[in-house]
């Protein structure tokens, strides 16, 4: 089913086609009567396929603005106080033969296409698609203006690797400005992704910046995921630093800047990161993962900053939504050699998500749920089991048949004996 928690996301041609796009138009076209409608889209060749019949639909009941390829942090900030809705056609970080929607309202909060478009969906047959370029805006200019103003200069040698996705555009004309010593790769836009996937977490999407940053000696890498709203962080010696660890250094700078805020993080972070929003005088929110949620409960607690494991970081000050502008400006302003900040964080042993295919969720959940019943247990997002000397979180996924897996133990003898010990109950 093509209809998600966070977005609409399917195979081009196979699940999203030309008729879907033109449908889904007309839909929301119907909801957001005569209202103020901004629409973007990523790189993927599915998505300017579906571009022209989604504006189509919409431009039948709706004042429609077209914003060419930009990222969705971008989307999210043209969208904020300007318009009624907005929608970036994207599959974010998935494969290139994926494409997508996704959806937010005036103030950037996500609009959930499972709960509020699903039920009012119907299928037409697609019309002529439009001319976009009759449609098209320019909204780069005061996104890059309040990063410049925002940031200044970055005295340091920091490779980019942009996956040939989003970022290619204004992002990468904003670093160009701020980054005295700036090295790109896969820097131009190409939605057959030709150097790898536009992930920021899989292993094999990391050699090209990890390789870079040891060849040119830089201080820092970054990497962007297809859409822009990732970001993952390579340290000085060649490491890819968690976003968790992230979250941990970015709420330190935010608090000592603004004591006493509320911070929120996703409920597979190392137990370092409760800690440091303590420490530090901070309020921990714990949440359950993924952005449609983080930023509902950022607007409702007015929390200064949030950050996921999968590398998203929230921040009120632009709007509530991601911006890995602002994650690497908090970071640079730690003052620190990353590899030193990583360190003094990395306290635990953490096994990164593993995911596990498998059909019977919930048959697997209450099985473990049974084994651990001793164990402290909370089920805000899956299962969360916090037991002496470990705890771990599994939870459905929401856009794929697995089961994620995150554990973290205080060694790494603990973190090898439970992994194994679920692993046997999850294969049963």
């Amino acid at each position: 089913m093509v209809f998600k928690a966070y977005d609409i996301r399917g195979v081009y041609k196979k699940e999203l086609d030309e008729d879907f796009a033109y449908s889904l138009g007309k839909v929301l076209g119907e909801k957001y009567k005569d209202k103020k409608v901004l629409v973007g889209m990523d790189v993927r060749e599915g998505s300017k396929k579906l571009a022209p019949y989604f504006v189509s639909g919409l431009v039948e009941s709706c004042d429609v603005d077209f914003a060419g390829v930009i990222s969705t942090p971008l989307l999210y900030f043209g969208t904020k106080n300007k318009y009624d809705l907005g929608v970036i056609i994207t599959a974010s970080h998935n494969p290139k033969e994926y494409t997508g929607f996704k959806m937010c309202d005036r103030v950037a909060i996500p609009i959930s296409p499972k709960e509020e478009i699903k039920p009012i969906f119907k299928k037409y047959k697609a019309k002529e698609p439009v001319n976009l370029e009759d449609y098209l805006v320019d909204i780069k200019e005061d996104y890059k203006r309040f990063f410049i103003k925002k940031i200044g200069k970055i005295d340091k040698k920091i490779a980019v690797d942009f996956a040939n996705g989003a970022t290619t555009i204004a992002e990468k004309e904003i670093l160009e400005e701020i980054v005295e010593n700036p090295i790109f790769i896969n820097d131009y836009p190409d939605g057959n992704f030709p150097a790898h996937e536009p992930d920021t977490l899989k292993e094999e999407c990391l050699r090209d910046i990890i390789k870079k940053v040891k060849e040119e000696k830089c201080d820092l890498g970054l990497i962007f995921d297809g859409d822009g709203d990732r970001l993952g962080m390579i340290d000085n010696r060649g490491r890819n630093v968690r976003g968790d660890i992230l979250t941990a250094i970015i709420a330190r700078e935010i608090l000592k800047e603004k004591p006493n805020s509320k911070i929120i993080y996703d409920l597979r972070c190392s137990k370092v990161v409760e800690e440091t929003i303590l420490k530090y005088g901070g309020i921990p929110i714990k949440t359950r993962v993924g952005h449609y949620f983080i930023k509902k409960l950022m607007h409702k607690e007015d929390a200064e900053f949030a950050g996921e494991l999968s590398n998203h970081f929230y921040f009120k000050e632009i709007g509530y939504f991601e911006s890995p502008l602002l994650a690497l400006y908090y970071v640079v302003k730690a003052n620190k050699d990353l590899d030193e900040l990583a360190d003094e964080f990395n306290k635990y042993y953490h096994s990164g998500e593993i995911n596990f295919k498998v059909d019977n969720q919930k048959e697997v959940l209450e099985r473990i749920k049974e084994h651990f019943k001793d164990c402290r247990i909370e089920e805000l997002d899956g299962l969360s089991v916090y037991c002496k000397g470990f705890w771990f979180n599994i939870r459905p996924s929401n856009t794929e048949p697995l089961l994620r897996l995150n554990l973290e133990a205080d060694n790494e003898e603990i973190l090898k004996e439970k992994l194994e010990e679920i692993k046997r109950l999850i294969t049963l």
